[in-house]
């Protein structure tokens, strides 16, 4: 791990985010910057903010492979290349797959750099850098560690925990792996400070004290925590003259929208900067490689009016030889400039609906899962036990949520992974120890104090 950190930061660099990153952070792009450049002034401090922001973007995490890590061995994805992502999509995991070692460095790369930002920050003396914008770009860097944190724990379980910046091998020679319970623990550690932090305001695109309770409502979630994930998600869905479900459902993303109020927290992309999902789902007639589409019994799911309703936005299709072909089309953009959607407010909703049903707060929620259902155009339900609820939020949010990171890492936090995945595809073989993905072999081959995954080779 160590290692690929430091090689990525010797061979990369960062390209300055434009348009609203030059009015968020004040301060005009410059060509490149070095990943181990010197915080020393406010320029220097904004710049390594804006190059945490850029990894976390990145298309090794919520630029492609991570998002699709969450979506292609759902049971809902076909593959369309030789090779590529048939292994995910078949639950065929394997060490040795790019994809896995992609993400992995990509997240640590953004923890890196966060760790930069959080370590060198506050030390700097330039009058221009106020003690409150400090307390920001650092309250910013330790919500960024605490997603990139996160995400590594729900799909590989505990990992090492790097709280400094890396610059050489002797720095994490002795780093070894943290339990599931420690890593989530550094997640909440870095949530709280950042929770101090950051201001309490209206941002989509750069993280503030809204932005954490939003990893809280879903930390929470994970580590079943019920009281605190309903408390979390109430905090943002009491905001409704800044977040709502707007109708009808293709509103929030389609037809070049911004600042939809649906978003808590995005990610932005440019024309010099573009979304590399795009072209990966995208049929060739639309500007697109085509390389993975929904399956057809997730198209016709999402065709059904009485179970996707207004969700049939999320697919597209053209027509060749009287042959209908299906696409993805969450990320349509040309150029690719769509968002990357981190919160949603409808995540908060079905977070809430599912911690009731938890503490048997049934009819509270039903009306939260109805919020979600009428949005999209689809009947209210009437149910009236846990298991009931349980499972319609279960399903709502496979819908909801089609290519964003939620439907692998839904099924294996509860545990459910095997029998909804056999039960779709008799072919398919879920085994018990894939519910974590494997370590990539290419980072246990360079780090001693690395163990791989249970079950794994």
């Amino acid at each position: 791990m160590f290692k690929n950190i430091i090689r990525g930061f010797v061979i990369s660099s960062v390209v300055i985010l434009a348009s609203s990153c030059k009015k968020y952070l004040e301060t005009k792009p410059v060509g490149a910057v070095s990943d181990d450049a010197p915080i020393v002034d406010k320029a220097s401090a904004e710049t390594a903010l804006r190059g945490v922001y850029r990894q976390l973007a990145s298309s090794g995490y919520y630029g492609e492979t991570y998002v699709t890590l969450g979506y292609f061995p759902s049971g809902d994805i076909k593959n369309l290349t030789t090779g590529g992502a048939a292994n995910l999509v078949n639950v065929n995991f394997r060490a040795d797959d790019v994809n896995f070692n992609a993400a992995w460095n990509a997240i640590y790369n953004t923890i890196n750099r966060a760790n930069h930002v959080i370590a060198r920050t506050p030390a700097v003396e330039d009058p221009l850098l106020t003690q409150a914008l400090k307390d920001r770009y650092v309250g910013e860097a330790k919500f960024i560690r605490a997603l990139a944190y996160f995400d590594l724990a729900r799909a590989w379980g505990g990992v090492q925990l790097v709280l400094e910046p890396t610059s050489s091998l002797v720095n994490g020679a002795a780093v070894q792996r943290s339990t599931l319970d420690q890593t989530y623990d550094q997640v909440l550690a870095d949530l709280q400070d950042a929770e101090q932090l950051l201001p309490d305001e209206l941002n989509r695109i750069r993280a503030t004290k809204r932005t954490v309770w939003a990893l809280r409502a879903r930390l929470h979630l994970y580590r079943a925590e019920w009281d605190l994930a309903e408390q979390y998600a109430t905090k943002l869905i009491d905001l409704s003259s800044d977040y709502s479900l707007v109708k009808p459902y293709s509103a929030w993303f389609k037809n070049n929208v911004v600042a939809t109020p649906e978003s808590i927290f995005e990610l932005e992309y440019s024309a010099i900067n573009p979304s590399a999902i795009r072209a990966q789902m995208q049929h060739p007639t639309k500007g697109g490689t085509y390389r993975y589409a929904p399956n057809d019994r997730f198209v016709q799911l999402l065709n059904d009016s009485l179970v996707s309703g207004g969700r049939k936005a999320l697919i597209g299709s053209v027509t060749q030889g009287g042959t209908t072909i299906w696409f993805g089309d969450l990320y349509y953009r040309l150029p690719a400039t769509d968002p990357a959607y981190i919160f949603r407010i409808a995540e908060m909703y079905l977070v809430r609906a599912e911690a009731r049903a938890h503490l048997d707060k049934t009819e509270e929620s039903l009306h939260d899962l109805n919020e979600v259902r009428k949005r999209a155009d689809v009947p209210e339900l009437d149910l009236t036990t846990q298991d009931e609820l349980l499972l319609a939020v279960e399903n709502e949010r496979r819908v909801e949520f089609a290519f964003e990171a939620h439907r692998w890492f839904d099924l294996t936090r509860t545990g459910r992974a095997e029998v909804v995945l056999e039960a779709l595809d008799p072919n398919t073989k879920v085994e018990s120890y894939e519910s974590k993905f494997p370590i990539p072999i290419t980072q246990i081959q360079l780090d001693n104090n690395l163990t791989q995954n249970e079950g794994y080779n």
